[in-house]
């Protein structure tokens, strides 16, 4: 009897502690299972996306960039006009000043230039344009321009070479003949037993913008062989342009 009221008693104590323990280590199995699970999933997406980012290969570096072009240079000074050439743009101003030609190259210099050549028929003819508003603001009936241009030492007379290769551009940028727009008969290469072979380049103006009674047969922006010496005559209202690089 006493044996049948301890089995009686300690079996549900049993079956208490079995239940107990066998649901702690459910739970314990469980929990582990789904932290494993979801550990696993996350990292099998993680490497999808890469896989789908980049294909599974490293992504490759950018090359370095490049050399920027250099900058076009179109700065120059206030009042000068700008030139656009392909061998590097060019301003130019046209000043007055009774010269001979050495004498207007030695102006040039103070202003950081030298006698300026015509690269194209449009440049010649700008400047003839702006040597016409100098002669209407000094009251000029007409002027010449001295131009960086001189006699080649191959060419030292009329006909010796064709008139447009007669001379050189002195300024060491302008390139070309088809600035050289010359005058009827010109140059003419005239010879003075003091000065030589006319051997220096000017251009004349006019304030019709035309022609003058003074010089039949040259008209306004022309080209004229010069002595270089000349100074006071063919005309005495002097000017001449000057030119340089633009920054």
């Amino acid at each position: 009897m006493k044996f049948l009221i301890f089995f009686c008693f300690l079996c549900p104590i049993l079956m208490a502690i079995r239940s107990y323990g066998g649901g702690r280590g459910w739970d314990h199995s469980s929990d582990s299972s789904s932290w494993s699970s979801e550990s696993s999933e996350g990292g099998h997406g993680h490497g999808h996306g890469n896989d789908h980012g980049n294909g599974g290969r490293p992504r490759p570096q950018r090359p370095p960039p490049g050399p920027r072009p250099p900058r076009e240079k179109t700065n120059c000074p206030v009042d000068w006009m700008l030139f656009k050439r392909s061998q590097g743009n060019w301003c130019v101003k046209v000043f007055v000043g009774r010269f001979n030609q050495p004498q207007s190259e030695a102006q040039c210099a103070l202003q950081g230039a030298v006698l300026s050549g015509l690269q194209t028929d449009e440049e010649r003819v700008k400047v003839a344009e702006a040597a016409t508003k100098l002669i209407h603001q000094n009251g000029f009936d007409q002027a010449s321009v001295w131009i960086g241009a001189k006699r080649k030492p191959t060419c030292p007379t009329v006909h010796t070479c064709p008139a447009r290769d007669e001379f050189y551009w002195t300024d060491g940028q302008t390139t070309g003949t088809d600035g050289f727009e010359w005058a009827l008969g010109q140059p003419s290469a005239t010879f003075s037993n003091v000065w030589g072979h006319q051997g220096c380049c000017h251009m004349f103006v006019f304030s019709s913008g035309t022609t003058s009674p003074r010089w039949p047969g040259i008209f306004h922006g022309q080209l004229d062989d010069q002595y270089c010496q000349e100074q006071n005559v063919d005309s005495n209202n002097k000017m001449h342009a000057c030119g340089k690089l633009a920054t």
